[in-house]
């Protein structure tokens, strides 16, 4: 699980007493290094499980030992009574500087669930950036539709989440719905956009004029499938895997020499395209890309003759 995404289950799931101690090394690990960047902050837990019985809880008398109804007192250690809660502030603050929001003053508008952090772009392509936890809950959701044409308005909004996108219904909201774990990536001790989820997700996409390679845009990122007007951005990774398949149209490619000429550590390219996370890219390569069970990759020959000269 991917830091972000992990951060996104401790959120939605309230774990806000999470012990680090009581967890497998590879958790503990992400925990630690979301320690570490602020996005988790220390507490101290009043009741543990008991570290000699591991059966009944312990209620903390003083520093360093409790009682227990079985063991009587009992000695604790620091680790035993660390816990680790979600940063709040920390999150917004990181994805407002990310966007370069920072002149903007993050509004509550849904109180602990939906928080106004700014707007990006400019005139008709702005779009209203907000951030939202815990929107499975219907009430959560009919609050934020109550107050939306008072403080959304009709601006297009970009809603940064850590709930399941496919569990908030916001019917005739003009928004679209990013979880956070695909809109960044945790860098050093802040946050970075994936600019391929960004631009699809603004709809930014290149000046017409601007001349395209073959189904491509220029430098390779976006890709334009046939009968269609909206190009998909692409990350470099698959903007390398296709434009090796494209410009090798009609000879396959073994999938150890197509991740060596594309610079990839992977086992299959599809890896390059999760759904979740990309789904209009992995969409374009479902559509671009045909392979075999001997490990051969090929451009599509139903999309080569429509690809070959541009659009």
């Amino acid at each position: 699980m991917d830091l972000l995404d992990l951060l996104s289950a401790c959120i939605e799931q309230g774990r806000t007493a999470i012990a680090p101690a009581l967890v497998d090394a590879d958790e503990r690990q992400r925990l630690e290094q979301l320690h570490r960047v602020g996005a988790l902050v220390e507490t101290q837990s009043r009741v543990v499980i008991c570290p000699r019985c591991e059966a009944h809880s312990v209620r903390i008398m003083t520093v360093g030992s409790g009682f227990c109804v079985d063991c009587g007192p009992v000695s604790l250690s620091p680790k035993d009574v660390l816990r680790l809660t979600p940063d709040g502030d920390w999150l917004r603050r990181r994805i407002a500087q990310a966007l370069h929001l920072t002149k903007d003053q993050a509004w509550m508008l849904v109180p602990e669930r939906v928080w106004r952090l700014g707007d990006v772009g400019r005139g008709g392509g702005r779009h209203r950036v907000l951030y939202g936890q815990k929107l499975t809950d219907s009430m959560v959701q009919r609050m934020l539709l109550a107050m939306w044409q008072t403080h959304i308005g009709r601006t297009r909004a970009v809603m940064v989440t850590t709930s399941p996108t496919d569990r908030v219904f916001l019917p005739g909201a003009d928004v679209r719905l990013v979880p956070l774990g695909a809109a960044f990536r945790v860098r050093g001790t802040g946050l970075i956009a994936d600019e391929a989820v960004w631009a699809g997700a603004l709809g930014a996409s290149p000046r017409v004029d601007q001349i395209r390679i073959g189904p491509f845009g220029p430098g390779y990122r976006d890709v334009l499938l046939p009968g269609e007007s909206v190009p998909i951005p692409l990350t470099p990774a698959q903007s390398a895997l296709l434009r090796m398949l494209w410009e090798r149209r009609g000879q396959p490619m073994h999938r150890e020499m197509l991740m060596a000429q594309a610079k990839l550590d992977l086992d299959k390219p599809v890896q390059a395209f999760p759904r979740p996370k990309y789904p209009e890219a992995n969409r374009a390569y479902r559509l671009l890309v045909r392979s075999n069970r001997q490990g051969e990759y090929w451009w599509a020959e139903e999309c080569a003759e429509s690809t070959s000269d541009g659009y």
